[in-house]
């Protein structure tokens, strides 16, 4: 670990260094630590260490800082990932865990609850959630320390077998599951505490995915519901200092961002709100009891406040404009407020963990997520604005090799996952930097269906898979052309999950435009997504969301499902899935080859045992980009040559 105490006065200004070929493995090594909490005494942090199956935790002794030591560490099942990092009391940890099938995947919760001490004794599982041979599975979130009551904290439990969230109190010595606080008076959704840990706010969410509000003044009084006065989804984040109110944030592109909603009226008044750009998340003060600014999706994330001059956010402001090319997260503050957790990130830089000292303003290093990357070797991500056929407005990012001028260059689309409620933002990104690394620009699209950007936005691309949010896509390269950044005859796609689906459709629907597709873990044949792997197993909201966001229409489905249009096709193709993904079922991958073949489409492809939605193991990852580089380079990059299409290769296994 290094350390370094950095000056507030300092600006950090990247000076790119000329491009030179990185080792893939260090784009897809695992990062050395991914999240980290602060005690409440200020003495361990509590570190999530991602290895090659799990992922693992250590607990660092900083009483003596700068002389920091591994105090404690455990690691998980096979497949299994602590998270959910809460510290109980200065001495006892707890921790959740989730389970993921593949890199790319939705984790999903084991139910499973650990705690530790600090020092790694008494360590045990103090909940269980899914039993051998039980039917009903529960879970829980920690919602409240409980600091009048050293031996539990306040969860909110939900179950397969019931849809109305439970709050308890859950012992943290012991394997007990506590008694009940508050049953939510509405279905799914969730409770909210005041600043005492007292349940007074549910919210639910309809079969009609409507959000439905209730309330009490008291833990004894009865809930009371009120009409949802906002248009779209709705977060509750806290109450304000009277009770009076909450504070709530919402996606409707009407009144996007933060408001308070007076609850014994349901009336509300906009706090901050952005008719673009979505809020990402609140910003509290050091006791964490008060919302005093919020951070927006403007291109390069921005905060914004409701108490300018709050001491608070005076000091998150001075590390802001220490550090303008930065994203500075401040994640947590000790109980005395002496002592904060500081994140730093960028386009270049993918992550550092500082240890800030209020008093001083003194930053110093503990961590970097990826310490062996150097972040003046990265390439630079702009922001740039598109507008589409239509003249919707578009948010991209370009990102350009060091050391090329924005002209004639290669061009590589990347189309991110989802596609409703993802989407990319101004951060590092280990393929993205892989492909500049090697020569590419990228060009990432927030095309109508991604997050971000308010749900009409999202919900613009309901049922437009394929024709609508393809233009935008096309839209972007054909900028990218007038302007004179890409090459015409240099432009190759790629994307994972639905971006693998995208770079299927789009050189079938561009069959000119593209010279190769890279589709990875990629959905080929909406009819078959609709009866095969995990979300439509989901009989409730899984098949919803199938419904919404594809349709019911057979006609519609196979005439924007690739399997069905592949003689069309005149790029250099690339398909890859793992044997194990239940998400983008890997008989999506079947179909496609077969497809593929029937019509004699040269392509290239990998399938891999053992990997799921996204591949884990390091071997399997530098395998499948560099198969993908070399296409890239073959067709785009330093052995490209101008289109000869009766030169196209066979399949390759």
């Amino acid at each position: 670990m290094r350390f370094l105490i950095i000056a507030l006065g300092l600006l950090a200004v990247f000076c790119p260094l000329r491009a030179e070929l990185i080792d893939l493995e260090d784009f897809f090594r695992h990062p050395e630590f991914r999240a980290i909490q602060i005690s409440p005494g200020g003495d361990y942090l509590a570190v999530t260490v991602p290895q090659e199956d799990r992922t693992g935790l250590a607990i660092l002794d900083i009483r003596n800082y700068p002389d920091v030591s591994i105090l404690s560490q455990f690691s998980p099942d096979r497949e299994e990932h602590l998270g959910g990092l809460f510290w109980a009391t200065e001495e006892r940890l707890l921790m959740t865990s989730t389970r993921q099938a593949g890199s790319l995947a939705a984790p999903t919760p084991t139910g499973r609850v650990y705690a530790t001490n600090a020092d790694g004794s008494n360590r045990r599982l103090i909940y269980q959630g899914f039993r051998r041979g039980s039917m009903v599975g529960r879970w829980v979130e920690i919602i409240h320390r409980l600091p009048d009551d050293r031996n539990h904290v306040l969860v909110i439990e939900r179950t397969h077998d019931s849809e109305r969230p439970v709050a308890r109190r859950m012992n943290i010595i012991s394997e007990a599951r506590g008694r009940t606080v508050a049953t939510s008076p509405l279905s799914r959704g969730g409770l909210g505490t005041n600043a005492r840990g007292e349940v007074l706010f549910a919210f639910g969410i309809t079969d009609d995915y409507e959000f439905e509000f209730a309330y009490r003044t008291t833990p004894d009084d009865s809930w009371r519901t009120f009409d949802n006065p906002f248009g779209g989804t709705v977060a509750f984040h806290s109450f304000d200092e009277s009770g009076d109110y909450a504070y709530v944030s919402t996606r409707d592109q009407t009144r996007m961002g933060l408001h308070r909603l007076h609850l014994a009226s349901g009336r509300s008044e906009a706090v901050l709100t952005d008719e673009r750009y979505e809020m990402l998340a609140p910003i509290w003060d050091m006791d964490q009891t008060r919302i005093i600014g919020a951070v927006f999706n403007t291109p390069i994330p921005e905060a914004r406040w409701i108490e300018p001059d709050h001491p608070t956010a005076r000091l998150v402001r001075s590390l802001m404009n220490a550090l303008p090319n930065y994203n500075v997260t401040v994640s947590n503050y000790s109980d005395d407020n002496r002592r904060a957790v500081v994140r730093l990130a960028s386009d270049r830089e993918p992550g550092v963990f500082m240890l800030l000292d209020t008093e001083t303003m003194a930053l110093s290093e503990l961590v970097a997520a990826r310490q062996w990357v150097n972040a003046e070797r990265m390439a630079a991500m702009r922001p740039v604005q598109i507008t589409a056929r239509d003249g919707l407005k578009l948010t991209a990012f370009l990102t350009v090799p060091n050391g090329l001028e924005e002209q004639d260059l290669p061009l590589v689309v990347e189309v991110h996952g989802g596609p409703h409620g993802p989407f990319d933002t101004w951060s590092w990104d280990p393929w993205v930097q892989a492909m500049a690394n090697r020569g590419f620009a990228v060009l990432q699209v927030n095309f109508r269906g991604s997050g971000g950007y308010g749900q009409q936005f999202e919900e613009s691309g309901y049922l437009h898979w394929g024709d609508k949010m393809q233009d935008d896509l096309t839209d972007a390269v054909r900028w990218a052309i007038d302007e004179g950044i890409a090459h015409p005859d240099r432009v190759c796609i790629s994307g994972a999950s639905y971006g693998g689906y995208s770079a299927m459709m789009s050189v079938i629907r561009e069959p000119e435009l593209y010279r190769c597709a890279f589709a990875f873990v990629g959905v080929y044949d909406l009819e078959r997504a609709r009866r095969e792997g995990n979300i439509a197993r989901r009989v409730g909201f899984g098949r919803a969301y199938l419904d919404r966001a594809i349709g019911t229409d057979s006609e519609r489905l196979r005439a924007h499902s690739p399997v069905h249009h592949v003689d069309r096709i005149q790029a250099d193709l690339f398909i890859a899935h793992g044997a194990a993904d239940e998400q983008a079922h890997y008989n999506q991958y079947h179909v496609l080859i077969e497809a593929l073949e029937r019509a004699g489409i040269a392509h290239d492809k990998l399938f891999v045992s053992g990997e799921g939605h996204g591949f884990y193991k390091l071997e399997n990852n530098v395998k499948l980009y560099s198969r993908a580089l070399d296409m890239f380079d073959r067709t785009i990059g330093s052995r490209w040559r101008p289109r000869d299409d009766n030169e196209r290769t066979a399949s390759l296994d």
